[in-house]
């Protein structure tokens, strides 16, 4: 499979525990299933977040569905983990692609924000 945005060869990769495909360029990754749910459900909470994101120009580009044939055009959605991470959802087979940056962002959750998190959980009960 090539990658939707700069169509080199994807290799398979095991983000925590999920199956993926990766491109060698850009370091985007390909998701398909519930593979994105388990990535998201890993939190690694860090003293400092450090994204490296797209600009925003990049992201609003449209990206075809590399999986599906003939080649859709991909909806974009906000990550519920991240509002600065734009995701491209395949309506048709339902994958999803996250540009290089994006899994690591929805991952990783700064040591402040955890503790908010944190508070807020526990003042909601």
């Amino acid at each position: 499979m090539n990658c939707p945005r700069c169509d080199k060869v994807m290799t398979q990769v095991h983000p925590e525990g999920a199956e993926a495909q990766q491109c060698p360029q850009c370091e985007g990754h390909w998701l398909e299933g519930d593979d994105l749910r388990r990535v998201e459900s890993t939190v690694n909470v860090r003293l400092f977040e450090w994204r490296k994101l797209p600009s925003q120009e990049v992201q609003v580009r449209e990206l075809p569905c590399p999986r599906c044939r003939p080649r859709a055009v991909m909806k974009k959605v906000r990550s519920e983990r991240d509002q600065h991470v734009l995701l491209d959802v395949c309506e048709r087979c339902h994958g999803v692609w996250l540009d290089g940056g994006e899994l690591r962002a929805i991952q990783e959750m700064g040591f402040v924000a955890a503790v908010a998190d944190a508070v807020r959980f526990i003042t909601q009960k």
